[in-house]
């Protein structure tokens, strides 16, 4: 099991700027999906998750995130969430141990999280340290 990366267009970015914006309707999750949407802030050099849920959930990163996961195998992959600029959308599957990492030493990043429920039955797992 592995999660599904999806790049995505802003609906719009100004020129010549590093300014954009992208419509919480143009993200491609159906709205009757979600039924918990939360902004978590991850301070520099810190980690969020290290666990795994029955709940499936859709990740969006800004600043300088990893996503990181270990497949049926345990092997630790991980993408960067907010590449050159690069809005990605990821669908984190049921059970799939994971965790966020701000890997800046001095920037805080922002991860705006949908989930098709109520965060439940949460099981540690040591995925990033």
């Amino acid at each position: 099991m592995n999660p599904t990366i999806k790049h995505l267009d802003y609906t719009y970015k100004k020129p010549d700027t590093d300014i954009w914006v992208l419509n919480t309707s143009d993200i491609p999750v159906s709205n009757e999906s979600i039924h918990d949407i939360q902004l978590v802030h991850l301070a520099p050099e810190s980690v969020g998750g290290n666990h795994k849920h029955p709940r499936t959930e859709w990740f969006i990163g800004i600043g300088d995130l990893l996503f990181i996961w270990l497949d049926d195998e345990g092997n630790t992959h991980q993408e960067h969430m907010h590449p050159d600029g690069q809005i990605i959308l990821i669908t984190v599957p049921p059970y799939l141990p994971h965790a966020v990492a701000n890997v800046s030493p001095d920037k805080v990043g922002i991860l705006y999280e949908m989930a098709d429920g109520k965060m439940k039955d949460v099981e540690a797992v040591k995925v990033y340290e």
